[in-house]
């Protein structure tokens, strides 16, 4: 657990932004040649003096980490990092003075977002679930990357960045019940309330046609779409999205949340990949998030970014800014685009905070005692589980952001857990959050 000193650091490191000038991660600017200032953040607690220098009080600037002494001439900011894709191999990556840094050739170095320790503190994460594959994505809401890694059963040993980097990156799984996320802003969208009841039965595990319509004998169980989201319950997200979408309704939100988009990123990725049924029993299952529906665990970052940025959505990018000789050129978030209404954001987000408060993710988020592990820190997501049979494979997924109330982050865990497992996304999610919060 990191001191309250360093979890205010990390709050104002995550607050920082480009704007005009070049903001390091180390809470300095460059605002004339050779000149590091402190930035202020309105509404973060600035970084103590000792946190932000290096030895004997020098300030720590991203020049003198890649060897090329203090930046004379800060270049004019790029808009994302998709130019660099090619060049950029993050195994060739190297830690310098608390930067990752790539070489790109002479004199030219990227100095990348990713966060040091929130990456250990995903790796460890993955190392502790002991998983046939899994992987771990944490970003800013303004699509900065901080953590991305990825983990093989027998590839045990010094964890490297850019190891199995397809594993954060690629669609391998499907998207389970974290698909409910876009049902729920379709409905809410379509003038369905959080709190709009239906009664039911079943749907625990399988949606059937008998729990698309109304069995007075049978529907003994009635539950509002709040709670179809935060316990995950089939049967109240199929019979809504039956009653009240189409397919090529959910199929635009699909897409408005980045299935089917290929994002501009400096690395190879894809976010999702959907088919919609046009109606009945599959169109409802596809709803309650049953197959038709694949996810890579950047795309489930971007999918909670989208409702934790109240329906922007962003492009991510891993590259802070390019040294070259005496010149930093800053990377800044290509501009966002609203996808969504800012009201359908507030609802879905107050949805996946009921998630973690008393839903499907409690367990991951308090002790045996019920206390939080995060008390001052709130916490939206939603889970996902489906299993795979042959060979089996266990797909568990947290998709979330923090603080829910001001985010900060967004996470997104994927774990393909054997039959005997050790943790679930939530778990893990939370664990990283901790190295955050």
């Amino acid at each position: 657990m990191y001191s309250a000193t360093r979890r205010e650091t990390r709050r104002h490191r995550l607050g920082l932004v480009l704007a005009g000038v070049l903001v390091s991660a180390t809470g300095v600017a460059i605002t004339q040649p050779g000149i590091w200032v402190p930035v202020h953040v309105p509404g973060a607690t600035a970084a103590p003096r000792s946190e932000r220098s290096g030895a004997g009080g020098e300030s720590t600037d991203p020049s003198a980490a890649v060897g090329e002494g203090r930046a004379t001439a800060p270049g004019k900011p790029i808009r994302g990092d998709k130019s660099l894709r090619g060049p950029l191999e993050l195994a060739d990556a190297k830690l310098e003075e608390g930067r990752y840094v790539v070489h790109l050739g002479k004199r030219k170095h990227a100095v990348l977002t990713i966060d040091p320790e929130v990456q250990k503190a995903a790796e460890d994460a993955l190392s502790r679930a002991k998983v046939s594959q899994g992987a771990i994505v944490v970003m800013g809401v303004d699509g900065r990357i901080l953590a991305l890694a990825g983990h093989r059963h027998g590839s045990e040993g010094s964890p490297r960045l850019g190891r199995h980097l397809d594993l954060a990156t690629s669609i391998w799984a499907p998207a389970a019940s974290v698909f409910k996320i876009v049902t729920s802003a379709a409905l809410v969208k379509a003038g369905v309330r959080p709190s709009s009841k239906v009664c039911y039965h079943g749907g625990f595990r399988s949606v059937e046609s008998s729990n698309l319509s109304d069995d007075k004998a049978r529907d003994t169980q009635c539950g509002d779409l709040t709670v179809g989201v935060a316990k995950s319950q089939n049967a109240i997200m199929a019979k809504l999205a039956h009653r009240h979408l189409r397919a090529g309704t959910l199929r635009a939100m699909a897409r408005a949340f980045g299935f089917g988009v290929s994002p501009e990123f400096a690395l190879p990725a894809e976010i999702g990949r959907v088919d919609i049924p046009a109606s009945g029993l599959d169109f409802a299952r596809v709803a309650a998030g049953f197959w038709h529906t694949e996810l890579s665990p950047l795309g489930g970052a971007l999918v909670a970014n989208t409702v934790a940025s109240g329906g922007l959505s962003v492009t991510p990018y891993i590259v802070d800014m390019v040294v070259e000789g005496q010149r930093i050129t800053p990377v800044k978030p290509e501009k966002s685009q609203r996808v969504l209404p800012e009201s359908v954001a507030r609802d879905v987000a107050r949805m996946m905070e009921a998630t973690v408060e008393g839903g499907t993710a409690t367990k991951g988020f308090q002790d045996l005692k019920k206390r939080p592990f995060l008390p001052q820190t709130s916490v939206a997501g939603k889970t996902g589980t489906l299993m795979r049979n042959s060979p089996y494979l266990e797909y568990s997924w947290f998709v979330g952001f923090a603080p829910s109330d001001a985010p900060q982050v967004s996470i997104s865990v994927l774990l393909g857990n054997p039959p005997r497992w050790h943790l679930k996304a939530h778990t893990a999610a939370r664990m990283v959050l901790q190295a955050l919060f």
